[in-house]
């Protein structure tokens, strides 16, 4: 599995989108909120480790953004490392992760400790040299919340997304997800921006953008050509230029 996961993120690399994964105590509510943010089924279900490998789909984010969003396995209190050790191909999706999205169950009276047991097991994962582990916390079921409680997590939630540190959702209804959507590709969207002319033959190089890229503008002048400006990954950026080098530059 670990040899297989590793073919996949070589594939990815060569049309390389930001990765985000969803990380949680087991029940927790991550593959709902996969199947929401995906559109998929995933089996989800109130069991120990009901998600034993990791699922992973592509998404579009706000304004077009491709990502990679990948479900883990649920942890539990006190997980022994050789427990880890075992899960090791599924948690390596963690550590190669953009951005980590900590799915709480946010109306457990054990939702605290139960963040901690996490925050215990992301510890023991390891990232890539020169990687920054960036987490943001997704305080998931609020409709199960009522009266004070819903607005007190409510809005300390509001002024912790302002930080991208937390989101308020329910993914079994879908509230707050858009806000979700918007709060990731805000934390993700750190690649530098590129401004193209094309002519107006050069639909395909056009399409290309859109589908690795992140159009941020588009105007066309009075001789039809289309000047844009888009953010790509590096690596991204490096095979538009080898696909187009009339373009680049």
């Amino acid at each position: 599995m670990r040899r297989t996961r590793g073919l996949h993120r070589k594939q990815r690399q060569k049309v390389p989108f930001p990765t985000v994964a969803l990380v949680g105590y087991t029940n927790a509510g991550k593959s709902t909120l996969f199947n929401r943010l995906t559109g998929s089924e995933v089996f989800a279900k109130d069991l120990l480790f009901a998600t034993l490998d990791t699922t992973q789909r592509t998404i579009r984010l706000p304004q077009g953004r491709p990502a990679i969003i990948a479900d883990t396995v649920g942890f539990i209190s006190d997980l022994p490392h050789e427990l880890v050790e075992s899960f090791r191909a599924t948690l390596e999706e963690v550590g190669e992760a953009d951005l980590i999205l900590h799915v709480r169950d946010i109306a457990s009276a054990d939702t605290d400790a139960q963040a901690a047991d996490v925050e215990s097991v992301l510890q023991q994962i390891e990232i890539p040299e020169g990687k920054t582990r960036r987490v943001l916390e997704v305080w998931n079921k609020i409709d199960l919340l009522d009266g004070d409680a819903r607005e007190a997590v409510l809005g300390q939630a509001e002024r912790q997304q302002r930080d991208g540190t937390a989101v308020a959702v329910s993914a079994w209804t879908g509230e707050g997800v858009e806000s979700l959507r918007e709060t990731i590709a805000r934390l993700i969207d750190d690649d530098p921006e590129t401004r193209v002319t094309l002519a107006p033959d050069q639909g395909e190089a056009l399409a290309w953008l859109y589908e690795h890229g992140r159009v941020t503008d588009r105007e066309t002048d009075e001789l039809g050509r289309t000047h844009v400006a888009v953010r790509l990954h590096p690596a991204a950026l490096g095979r538009f230029e080898r696909l187009y080098p009339d373009l680049a530059g």
